[in-house]
């Protein structure tokens, strides 16, 4: 139990016990995606300090949240990814994110969008019914979206092979995946299976780009 508790039995309070604290369910959405290195969760949480990051890590890695492992060379490092339990947290996640979506309105000065949180929130828009995979390629990573029928995985650690890639900048691949711009699809380079692609597409609840 954390040093700061609700001291109340209830699943809720515990469950804040444990994640809700600032950036601690920030820190799952990113994690969601694929294991990370310290410096990615910096870039990719524009705001947190590197002593509250490291902080928020010590805390969920004891909380059983979060473990570390060593990725070996060529390029090596520490990663840090979920644990069974914190990969537990996805639909409360989800449920949280979709509740939030009510207050996100237009962008305004400041805030930050991020092409796997957008691609993370169409998870929950996915009506089901397709099997394929999806590449996107940008400047600095892959994501793959991967359907089975009522169930879609988003990952970024995700090398294997697939039916469609794309190609772009992340701001147009967000602007036309998850934000349904017609005009930012023509920006894009694809590869493969082009009616797999437009099935995809079509795939989705329409609703306002949300981020987590």
């Amino acid at each position: 139990m954390p040093k700061k508790s609700y001291c109340q039995h209830c699943g809720l309070a515990r469950a804040l016990d444990v994640v809700g604290e600032r950036w601690s369910l920030l820190i799952v959405r990113n994690l969601l995606l694929g294991p990370r290195r310290y410096g990615d969760l910096m870039a990719e949480l524009p705001g947190i300090t590197t002593n509250l990051l490291a902080k928020r890590l010590r805390e969920m890695t004891k909380a059983g949240l979060v473990a570390k492992r060593e990725k070996p060379p060529p390029n090596a490092g520490t990663l840090y990814e979920l644990t069974e339990g914190g990969a537990s947290l996805e639909p409360a996640v989800h449920a949280l994110g979709a509740w939030g979506g009510r207050y996100m309105g237009r962008m305004k000065a400041g805030d930050t969008a991020n092409l796997g949180w957008g691609l993370f929130s169409l998870k929950r828009r996915y009506r089901g019914g397709l099997t394929g995979s999806l590449a996107l390629i940008t400047e600095t990573r892959r994501y793959t979206m991967r359907f089975r029928g009522e169930t879609m995985s988003v990952r970024d650690d995700d090398e294997a092979a697939v039916d469609v890639t794309i190609a772009g900048n992340s701001k147009t691949l967000r602007e036309a995946l998850v934000g349904g711009d017609v005009d930012a699809k023509e920006r894009l380079t694809v590869e493969g299976d082009h009616r797999l692609l437009a099935r995809m597409l079509r795939a989705f609840d329409s609703g306002p780009v949300q981020a987590a």
